[in-house]
């Protein structure tokens, strides 16, 4: 199994835990989300650029995402990822090439793990 075959993997069985709760994933009060149209604009749009991996792997210090974003019921979120590797960003899991885009339907809590913020933390929290 070459490198890029073990990250995957590994990425991909952190995921399946975190989606069960684990790996410090919280999600707090009736948190909900709605996916968004790929036309719909969105309240804070984030983008992964291409070369980001090797940035990391070269010991670069990446700040792509805030610690903490604070959102009201009805604003939305789309994150874009342009490079070639797949990352964890707070609670949701972007692969190479994806666009996530969801809107933030009930007030609450969540937290991640995130590989492109230097505290290694996102959290969102959604107020009506």
């Amino acid at each position: 199994m070459n490198r890029r075959q073990l990250f995957r993997s590994i990425a991909i069985g952190a995921t399946a835990l975190l989606l069960v709760g684990c790996l410090g994933d919280e999600r707090t009060g009736e948190v909900q989300t709605s996916s968004l149209g790929a036309n719909e604009a969105t309240d804070y749009e984030y983008v992964v650029p291409y070369g980001t991996g090797n940035r990391l792997d070269g010991g670069e210090v990446i700040e792509l995402m805030p610690p903490t974003l604070d959102v009201r019921v009805g604003e939305s979120i789309r994150i874009v990822n342009d490079d070639t590797r797949d990352y964890m960003i707070g609670p949701f899991f972007v692969t190479a090439g994806q666009t996530l885009a969801m809107r933030f339907t009930h007030p609450g809590k969540l937290t991640g793990i995130c590989l492109v913020n230097a505290g290694g933390e996102f959290t969102i929290n959604v107020v009506a």
